[in-house]
């Protein structure tokens, strides 16, 4: 087991948002995490990667109880974090924004300036171009690769389709499934479900905060009074 959240209850203010929320992540899958906007998808990653904490309950990432650590440090054990809104540096080049997320580690295989432009070409024409030049599909590329120099051993992945053109989306499509090849475990929390079923082993659905259903791809694709009642497909 490489993530699992145990029964968190995460507050915004006095607003209780996630309530005993758990999950598991298994080293090399990729798990979604669906549901209508504001079910407490987002909330559930922040949560997790420390800038949320949850009031009750804990997170374990690779045997370590990280509730609660700030976020510089939840990145430095392994944990990759792209938000929903990429929050890539505006005025620093491509080529600097990618420099800001490197990480030495030890005893594994480290992305390198090499390897991102191996799988992000364009990237590489893009350089010496500002982030906030680029459009949004390259806004979204910068981020996920920023986050890859860092060598996580986890990708936090929120809403990474939203407001992208479908030849965008599936090639992120393409590079999750490359990520997975390569052993990269991956969360996902996504609205597109069908994006989400293709690309992932296993589902849960959150609703109103509660976690309302959990199984493989497969059962959910069968399940259709559940995919009707909380995704409305």
């Amino acid at each position: 087991m490489l993530l699992e959240v145990q029964g968190i209850n995460t507050y915004y203010g006095l607003s209780h948002i996630l309530f005993d929320v758990s999950i598991q992540v298994d080293r090399g899958e990729v798990v979604v995490l669906l549901g209508r906007n504001g079910a407490g998808k987002t909330t559930t990653m922040r949560s997790i990667m420390g800038l949320t904490p949850p009031k009750t309950g804990k997170v374990i990432f690779d045997g370590k109880d990280v509730t609660g650590v700030a976020p510089y440090k939840v990145a430095r054990i392994g944990i990759g974090f792209v938000p929903e809104d990429r929050r890539i540096f505006p005025d620093l080049t491509v080529r600097a924004n990618l420099d800001v997320g490197l990480r030495k580690t030890k005893g594994k295989t480290s992305w390198t300036i090499d390897r991102i432009y191996q799988l992000f070409p364009r990237l590489k024409e893009l350089a010496n171009r500002r982030g906030g030049n680029l459009s949004g599909g390259e806004q979204q590329m910068l981020t996920i690769a920023r986050t890859l120099m860092g060598s996580p051993d986890l990708i936090l992945l929120d809403e990474p389709s939203e407001g992208l053109a479908p030849i965008i989306v599936k090639a992120l499509g393409e590079f999750i499934d490359l990520l997975k090849r390569e052993g990269t475990t991956v969360l996902l929390s996504e609205q597109n479900v069908k994006f989400s079923l293709k690309h992932s082993d296993r589902a849960y659905i959150v609703d109103n905060g509660h976690i309302k259903y959990q199984g493989t791809i497969e059962e959910l694709e069968k399940d259709e009074d559940v995919k009707k009642r909380y995704l409305a497909v």
